[in-house]
């Protein structure tokens, strides 16, 4: 018997369009672990419920669920909930994000302890630049950026570094990503310009979008298909006991000997 062909529809999409899917009950887990991601004390059941506009019974079931897999925990004596250490841990399970910390881990050891500066990796996550490691300096006063900390892409000196140098498909993805979360993108208009004075000097120099009296340096660091893959960045604090451009000379060196060693131990090999 002859086989039966099945006609396939034709389906157009736009790259461009998402879809969008219905899971409630996802959700709702999903809802409540970014409540408590945000939250930096732990909070009670009718708390969860009542932020998220949610009736107890189904918050609580949601929180069982969560808990039994490890993800939730209760404080020791009370009712209130918190996060616990699991999604941290997969994050860094993850392998891509694992190999880079561990290639950088020594050259941003090194970076701190010779400039006296902190510095943090950043690698980009949707429309914002997420910190995956962090090296504080040795000296008494020092600033530095939180593992989890995020940053809009498009003005903070890491995501300005990635924009500038990803591909023209990534960068069409990003800008995507970045006008359905209601992001500014302006400053994309300038990324040709920003990427010849990246590629020329492989540093982006720029004072802090958040903080005043930091300057942000970063660099870039390439994966070993040649592609951007991270930005390496110091925020340097200004000191009254120093020269502070003799020091922000030295850091910028010191920088793009650290994002080269990386680049290098991701395979990276340069032109």
């Amino acid at each position: 018997m002859p086989s039966r062909k099945t006609e396939q529809p034709n389906v157009r999409v736009k790259a461009t369009r998402r879809k969008t899917y219905s899971a409630p009950a996802l959700e709702k887990g999903l809802d409540i672990i970014e409540l408590l991601a945000k939250e930096p004390e732990a909070i009670s059941l009718k708390e969860i419920a009542d932020r998220l506009q949610r009736s107890v019974g189904e918050i609580f079931r949601m929180l069982a669920v969560l808990e039994q897999r490890g993800f939730v925990r209760t404080l020791q004596g009370t009712e209130r909930y918190q996060l616990s250490m699991k999604l941290f841990q997969l994050a860094h399970w993850h392998l891509p994000v694992n190999v880079l910390s561990r290639a950088a881990a020594e050259p941003m050891r090194r970076l701190a302890l010779r400039s006296g500066q902190s510095c943090h990796l950043a690698i980009h996550s949707g429309s914002k630049m997420v910190a995956i490691a962090q090296q504080s300096s040795y000296r008494d006063r020092n600033f530095s950026i939180k593992v989890g900390a995020e940053a809009p892409i498009l003005t903070s000196c890491s995501g300005r570094i990635f924009f500038a140098l990803s591909d023209d498909a990534a960068r069409e993805t990003l800008l995507t990503n970045i006008a359905e979360d209601g992001g500014d993108i302006a400053f994309a208009k300038k990324a040709s310009m920003l990427e010849k004075q990246i590629r020329e000097s492989q540093i982006l120099e720029m004072p802090s979008n958040q903080i005043e009296g930091i300057t942000d340096v970063g660099a870039p660091i390439f994966g070993h298909s040649g592609s951007i893959s991270a930005a390496l960045v110091v925020p340097f604090l200004y000191r009254k006991d120093q020269d502070n451009g003799a020091r922000l000379q030295e850091t910028r060196r010191l920088l793009l000997e650290a994002v080269r060693e990386i680049s290098m131990e991701l395979g990276y090999e340069e032109q």
